[in-house]
């Protein structure tokens, strides 16, 4: 379903998702529809005439993501008021973002420098993505539906 046509009955829809959502959680399954995906393709950069500057991305229901962001929200509410997240886990927390992580980050280093030695690692995860083998994700998908 559109997320425009759910935005226009939100207030006649959300008993029936209250007790969907409700339903799916006590059970531990999702409907069927739910898992299906419509695959499409997103360009990366370079020649669009390059079938390889292209990934892949799965459309999935609105409704899921719906849900999804709800389970999400109360995962995080208990591990947040139960000060499970470690000091140094940055991003994806409410205030705590990747450039408040940089931030601490330098202050730290510069501190070090002053009496101590600096080592950093770096990665890039820019390009991991292209490394799934896209068959294989493919594959997985039909065995799961």
């Amino acid at each position: 379903m559109h997320s425009r046509v759910l935005f226009e009955v939100r207030n006649e829809i959300v008993p029936p998702l209250t007790r969907l959502f409700k339903l799916s959680v006590e059970t531990a399954t999702l409907p069927y529809d739910w898992k299906i995906g419509e695959i499409t393709v997103i360009h990366k950069n370079g020649s669009k005439a390059n079938v390889s500057n292209y990934r892949p991305v799965s459309l999935t229901s609105v409704v899921c993501k719906i849900a999804e962001s709800l389970i999400r929200d109360r995962i995080m509410i208990h591990f947040i008021s139960n000060n499970l997240f470690s000091s140094k886990q940055f991003g994806f927390i409410k205030g705590r973002s990747t450039v408040l992580q940089l931030l601490h980050v330098l202050d730290t280093w510069v501190k070090n420098l002053e009496g101590g030695q600096v080592d950093v690692i770096y990665s890039d995860f820019a390009k991991a993505f292209d490394k799934v083998p896209h068959c294989r994700l493919i594959i997985n998908s039909v065995l799961m539906a």
